[in-house]
């Protein structure tokens, strides 16, 4: 197997021309034109925004991304099951949601670890 930085290649991981297809079907669905974590947070990111919401400056970084929910980690069941694909713009994927996955961030939180919850303390102005 291919490696890269520890890593087997993607196409290796299952990320071929079969999940290419795939991936570009489930984008093209009117559904799913907006990063969900994005569109969550009130803004209408179809990867020309940074999660932020300012503008993407960066070209290599304008589009979105279909990320596994629960990561897969070879299990080919949950690889291709489509309820556990979310669109994600890059910055939700390579920052928010990586981050999550190696347990740095902790479920509802923002990217700066202020509690998403507006009745959380922290929220209400009590702390």
């Amino acid at each position: 197997m291919a490696e890269w930085q520890g890593r087997t290649a993607a196409s290796q991981r299952g990320y071929d021309h079969q999940w290419q297809k795939a991936r570009a079907a489930f984008l093209a669905l009117p559904e799913n034109q907006f990063c969900e974590r994005c569109k969550a947070k009130g803004i209408l990111n179809a990867g020309h925004l940074r999660m932020d919401g300012s503008p993407q400056t960066n070209p290599k970084r304008m589009h979105l991304v279909v990320n596994h929910r629960i990561a897969h980690k070879g299990d080919k069941q949950l690889f291709w099951d489509r309820l556990n694909w979310e669109v994600a713009c890059p910055d939700h994927h390579d920052i928010r949601i990586q981050q999550e996955e190696s347990g740095k961030v902790r479920s509802g939180t923002d990217i700066d670890g202020r509690p998403l919850d507006p009745a959380h303390p922290w929220n209400a102005g009590s702390v």
